[in-house]
This record gives structure tokens, C-alpha cells and sequence, in this order.
């Protein structure tokens, strides 16, 4: 995703502004609005950089630099418009900041005078999308009586959009990262070498001087056998070489496969007395780092450590316990191991794990298939020499020993010296062109069988991963994960009223925390907030009459609860709060969460078990009576791009997102002041506002108040 640097125009950095802000991704949205604001004062930058000023904030606690913001936008929006209203017009950006404008004068007002107050709210004169997007940030600032009026927007916009978009099969793609393209495996060359040439030649050479004594003196001995000799020497021999070299090519295929497919070799296993009765090969005992690779770069060492963990995960995935989970564990392991080294060799140098899960999971799918099919060793069979091949070989052999033996004697009885000669000769011409020759034959025979495997192979990837790529085509947008998230808390808001029997107006104050739940998927956009498959997330409503906290372990791909707890308290009963750092020991629903200090003797760096320590921070709320409350703040773990990011950004970042800040600064002061704390701030906000160019009216316009007054507004 793109995002404009410091120097970029004014309008990308508005665009990037208002986009960072869809996402809920308050601390962007106000870096780039700001820049954009200061370039240009246009009622579009000030209406945003308002949102984005308020967004999920309560308005009590903003401190003063954001304030004189709001009175440059209040300042800005009092200005006339042009002759045809021009850009405000069409989009209504002027009468959204009077609404908003509108609604901060409410938050000062006492009691008595809001409600009559609140009868001018009227979100009809706006265009939908203003209303949507006042909706979707304001929460925190529509309160009371103005959340009464405007309860009807927002139940239905909540259940027009909630599971709008195709949310229930968009939503999970959102958390597959774009596939990885796959590499074609090149076959090794064929290039005969310069040594390869040389001892050739040197072959053909002397094989050639040791025929030529060999026939002069078996011709001059007998016509006849010079010839037998040549009609059985010859082509016996030439077949015996060619077909040998394709038995043992075999042989040697045969362990290169069964190499890729066992962690040691079979030799004598139990596989080669069942494979006839058609039962599973016994998978042979494993023997740790048994045809590891030695890496020779930490950068591969850390990839095949994290690819073997992808493997097991998906390979595990393929069968269930029912169907022989061990059995299928022992069998594949071979496989599992070549499939870490093999893309170790091809992805490892500049890539993560990130992105070939895809790959992983079509290997783990073809194997597990085989495997159920019986066919996942069906290459020993097809790799065991055929018949007609080793006869053809035996045969040959045969005509070249029975031409030998008659040349070699028939030579040393006519003319030792010489035969001997011949004879040393056309054995080293042998050995070299049996050795040299089956090298050649070798790696052409190779060549050519790879080619056919690596081609069928790299098209099967090459259509999965099209496949893949078609499949996430429409995956949803950061905004749309977003929205779909406030629709979510906004839903979870009016169910939590409902059951607690509460009005709007006896609220005093909210707030949603949210966490991720242990062990679901996780992803995020670059400087984005993170976004999870399943979410905790705790609703604090805030009545006179004390906290009343209710909590929900949600699937956000289907938007339903399936775990729910409520609890209620005091504000005396509060005995602190704070943000502290935590270690989490553990992944998944069985982590644990350990209080720094408190960890078992001998624990320290370099010494962690096997569920290691990830340092994280907490909000923690602990009552009188000794019960606790910690909400993890997301630690970004391998969610970091360390060229582009920090881990103070991201930290303010998780802060925010995840509603800690806010809980943190409410609950803090509510834990001091108690109760009253809603009435000094009432008033703490009248003073601050008493006096300021911040409130808009409609009397400041020269309207008269009243619900059609917005509505005026909204023709201009």
C-alpha cells in the first residue's frame, strides 16, 4: 500500500489521510490531515481533520493543541461559501462540521437544558456517507440524549451493514497473505566437460590402438575367429553398456527418491516384503538431522526452521486421528523433511515463509492423497528395472564374455607380447569410457527425466497458485475490515444495553476494549492497526451507580459471539490501574500470562523452554478484592517491517487501536475522583468551551434553532 512521504503533495497526503482514518488508524490519519490541512484550509480538510481529531476519543480528555485544531476548523466553517457553494455543495462538508459542532455543544450542557437541546439534531440534510462517517468515529461523543436521537441512523446502518459486502466469505481472505509465484525448478545441464571430452577421446584412442593388435594378430592366426570375435565383441558389448547404464541409472533414481521419501534409507525394511500385498511401506525410524543440508547463511537456517514449522502444521492437517495420524506422520516424514530443503534452496535467499503457505498446503494436499491412495511409494515400482531391459543387458554381457574370452586366448597363443598389450590397452579404454560414458549418459538420462518431473510439477504449482490468486481477488480492504469491526461494537453496544436494561442517558460514559483471542490468524496492512479472526473484546459502560463490564469472545469472520462474561463494580472497588509489562508464555487458548519477576529460578535469556517468552504489556485493573483484569496490548511479534517501521510508532499505535488508551486515562481518573468524576468534567468542559469561537450554532449563521435549520445548511 502506498503512503506518501513528508514532501509528497497535499493532496495524496489528504487522500492517505482519510484513508488511514477509515481504518481506524487515528495516530496516520492526524500526521497526514494535519500536513494537509496547513497546505490547504478547504472545508474537506478541516471536516476530516475534525474526525479524525475525535475519532474514538473522549472529548474530556483531549489535550489543548488539539483544541485550538477545532477552533481553526470552527473558524474556517463560519466563512461564507462562493458564489455556487462549489465542492461544500455537493459533499456537505460545512454542515457536517456544524453537525458536529453541534454535538460537542450538547457534552456541556447541563442535564436539564440537553434534552431540549438535543431536539434539533437531525442527520437528515447530510449525505449518507457524512452520516456514516459520523457514526462510525463519534461514538465516544454521542452521548445521552443525542445518542437517543440518533439511535434510529445508527441501528440502521448497523443492520444494513454488519454483514454487508459478502463479509462471511470475504472476511478470512483478508488474513491469507498473497501468494508467493512459484519457481520452476531448473534441471541440471547436460554440458559434456572439458576433463569428460579429454578421457573420451583418450578412450576411443586407445581402445582403437588395442582392436587394431588385437584383429592383426587374430588375423593372422584365423580369418574366422577374428571375425567371431568382432560379430560378438562389438555389439554384445555395445548393448551390454548401453543397457547397463539404464539399470543402474535406475538403481541410482530409485535411492535418490528414496532418499527424498524416507529420513534414512530402507535397505532391508519391512516396505520390500509388504509392497507386494499392496499394504503401506514401513517409514524406517528417524534419526535427527539424518540428509539435513548445513546451511551455509543464518538467513536459511532461520527460513527451513520456520518453513519446517508451516510443513508440519499443514501436513498434520491432512489427517485425522481416525484415519492413522501416526502412520501417516511416520510415512511422510521423509517427504516433509526433502519438501523444507527444497524450498529452502529455492525461496530461502531473499523471501520469508510469508506467502508460500499456499505452496506448502498444495504439497501437504498431493501427499496426504497419495498416501490414502496408496500410491505415495508407487515410484519403487516404476523406477525397478524392466525385464526385457536386463535381458537385453545379460545378453549382451553374455555375447561380449563368450567374444572375450575366445579373442583373448586366441591372441595369447599367437603373439603374448602383443596380446598383452592389446589387451592392457582395451581395458583402460574400457574403464574410461565406462566411467566417463556413464556420467554423459547420466546426466542426459537425468536431465531429461527432471525436465518432465520439474515441468509437470511447476504447472501444477502454476495452476494452484492462479487458482489462488483468483480466489483473493475481491479480499476485503483495510477500511472494510474496519468498518465491519465498528459495526461489530456498535451491534455489541445495543445487545449489552438491552440486557443490563440500561437507557442511553443513563450511561455516562463508555468505552471497548479489544484483544486479540490466543491462537487466532493475524494480519495487517503496513503502518496499519492489526486485525484477528476472532476477537475479545470488553465493553466498560460507565452509569452512576458504578462499572458494569461485559465481554464477548467473537469470530469476526461470521460476526458471532461464542463466549460471554459479565461483571460489575464499584468505583471504590477499584484499586488500580496502569499498563505494565507481562511475558506470555505459550501459543494458542493454553497460553499463560506471567508477571514479570515472578518467573521459575534459572529462567533467562538463553535458557527460555521450548514456549518461550514473548514480552507484551497489559492493561491491568485490579480490584479491592484482589480480582484482576489484564487485557494484552498487541506486541506486533513478527508483524514488525523493520525497514518502513518502529516499535514506538507501533506501540502508540497498539495503544490506540485497541481502546487501552482511552480505558486507560477514563478508568484512572474514575479510579481517583470516583462518580463526581462526570460532573467535574462537565464542568471542566463548559469552562473550557465558555468564551471559544469553537461552538458553532446555528444562531451563529444567522439561522434560526430548530431541526430545519440543519436542513438549511444542507441546501447551501
Amino acid at each position: 500500500m502506498y503512503m506518501p512521504g513528508a514532501d509528497a503533495p497535499p493532496e495524496e497526503q489528504f487522500k492517505a489521510g482519510v484513508r488511514e482514518l477509515n481504518s481506524n488508524n487515528r495516530i496516520s490519519a492526524l500526521r497526514y490531515l494535519e500536513k494537509a490541512f496547513e497546505a490547504e484550509r478547504t472545508p474537506a480538510r478541516a471536516y476530516y481533520l475534525m474526525l479524525a481529531i475525535l475519532s474514538g476519543q473522549s472529548f474530556e480528555l483531549l489535550g489543548e493543541e488539539h483544541m485550538e485544531r477545532l477552533r481553526q476548523v470552527a473558524d474556517l466553517a463560519k466563512q461564507p461559501d462562493g458564489p455556487t457553494g462549489g465542492d461544500d455543495a455537493r459533499h456537505a462538508y460545512k454542515p457536517a462540521i456544524h453537525f458536529v459542532s453541534h454535538l460537542l455543544k450538547l457534552l456541556s450542557q447541563p442535564p436539564e437544558a440537553a434534552e431540549a437541546y438535543a431536539r434539533t439534531l437531525t442527520m437528515d440534510a447530510l449525505p449518507a456517507n457524512r452520516r456514516s462517517e459520523i457514526l462510525q468515529h463519534l461514538q465516544m461523543i454521542i452521548d445521552g440524549v443525542a445518542r437517543d436521537r440518533l439511535d434510529v441512523w445508527d441501528a440502521a446502518e448497523v443492520a444494513e451493514k454488519r454483514y454487508a459486502g459478502d463479509r462471511q466469505n470475504r472476511a478470512v481472505k483478508f488474513f491469507i497473505p498473497d501468494p508467493v509465484e512459484p519457481k520452476q525448478r531448473i534441471a541440471a545441464p547436460t554440458d559434456v566437460t572439458s576433463a569428460e571430452q579429454a578421457a573420451l577421446i583418450a578412450a576411443a584412442a586407445l581402445g582403437a590402438l588395442g582392436m587394431t593388435f588385437a584383429l592383426a594378430v587374430l588375423f593372422r592366426g584365423s580369418i574366422g575367429t577374428a571375425v567371431l570375435v568382432l560379430l560378438t565383441c562389438g555389439p554384445g558389448g555395445a548393448t551390454a553398456m548401453r543397457y547397463g547404464m539404464e539399470r543402474h541409472w535406475l538403481g541410482e533414481r530409485l535411492a535418490d527418491e528414496n532418499r527424498r521419501h524416507f529420513t534414512i534409507p530402507p535397505g532391508s525394511q519391512p516396505w520390500q516384503r509388504t509392497w507386494g500385498t499392496g499394504a503401506v511401506p514401513f517409514n524406517p525410524a528417524v534419526f535427527p538431522g539424518a540428509y539435513r543440508i548445513a546451511w551455509p547463511d543464518p538467513q536459511y537456517e532461520d527460513f527451513h526452521a520456520e518453513i519446517s514449522k508451516v510443513i508440519t502444521r499443514w501436513f498434520n492437517l491432512q489427517v485425522s486421528d481416525g484415519e492413522g495420524a501416526s502412520a501417516w506422520t511416520q510415512h511422510s516424514t521423509g517427504v516433509r523433511l526433502s519438501l523444507a530443503n527444497e524450498l529452502t534452496i529455492a525461496y530461502g535467499g531473499t523471501n520469508g515463509v510469508v506467502g508460500l503457505e499456499w505452496l506448502v498446503a498444495m504439497h501437504a494436499a498431493y501427499t496426504a492423497r497419495a498416501w490414502r491412495n496408496r500410491t505415495l511409494f508407487a515410484y519403487q515400482q516404476q523406477l525397478q528395472v524392466p525385464p526385457q531391459i536386463s535381458l537385453a543387458f545379460w545378453v549382451g554381457l553374455l555375447a561380449f564374455s563368450v567374444g572375450a574370452l575366445i579373442g583373448v586366448g586366441g591372441v595369447l597363443s599367437l603373439d603374448a607380447g602383443t596380446g598383452f598389450l592389446a589387451i592392457a590397452l582395451l581395458a583402460v579404454a574400457g574403464v574410461l569410457a565406462g566411467r566417463t560414458g556413464y556420467a554423459v549418459f547420466a546426466k542426459r538420462r537425468t536431465h531429461a527425466a527432471d525436465v518432465e518431473v520439474f515441468g509437470r510439477r511447476y504447472s501444477d504449482e502454476l495452476q494452484v497458485w492462479q487458482q489462488w490468486r483468483a480466489y483473493l481477488a475481491d479480499r476485503p480492504t483495510d477500511v472494510e475490515m474496519a468498518k465491519w469491526l465498528d459495526y461489530d461494537l456498535r451491534a455489541l453496544r445495543r445487545e449489552s444495553l438491552n440486557h443490563y436494561g440500561l437507557s442511553h442517558h443513563e450511561v455516562r460514559k463508555y468505552f471497548f476494549v479489544t484483544e486479540a483471542d490466543p491462537g487466532c490468524a493475524r494480519a495487517r496492512n503496513l503502518y496499519g492497526p492489526p486485525r484477528y479472526s476472532s476477537y475479545i473484546i470488553r465493553l466498560f459502560l460507565l452509569t452512576e451507580g458504578g462499572v458494569r463490564q461485559h465481554e464477548w469472545t467473537m469470530d469476526f469472520i461470521t460476526a458471532r459471539p461464542h463466549r460471554e462474561d459479565r461483571r460489575s463494580f464499584r468505583y471504590d472497588a477499584i484499586a488500580s490501574v496502569a499498563v505494565t509489562q507481562i511475558g506470555r508464555r505459550g501459543v494458542g487458548p493454553l497460553h499463560n500470562i506471567v508477571s514479570l519477576g515472578n518467573e521459575p529460578p534459572g529462567i533467562g535469556p538463553g535458557t527460555r523452554p521450548s514456549d518461550e517468552l514473548i514480552l507484551s504489556q497489559a492493561l491491568e485493573l485490579s480490584l479491592l478484592n484482589s480480582e484482576k483484569l489484564e487485557i494484552v496490548i498487541e506486541n506486533f511479534n513478527n508483524f514488525i517491517n523493520r525497514r518502513f517501521e518502529n516499535r514506538e510508532q507501533l506501540s502508540q499505535l497498539a495503544l490506540e487501536s485497541s481502546g487501552v488508551s482511552t480505558a486507560l486515562r477514563i478508568l484512572e481518573s474514575v479510579a481517583a475522583e470516583g462518580r463526581g468524576w462526570f460532573a467535574a468534567q462537565r464542568a471542566s468542559l463548559a469552562r473550557r468551551l465558555k468564551g471559544t469561537n469553537l461552538l458553532i450554532t446555528p444562531d451563529a449563521r444567522g439561522l434560526t434553532v430548530g431541526p430545519d435549520s440543519l436542513n438549511d445548511w444542507g441546501q447551501q
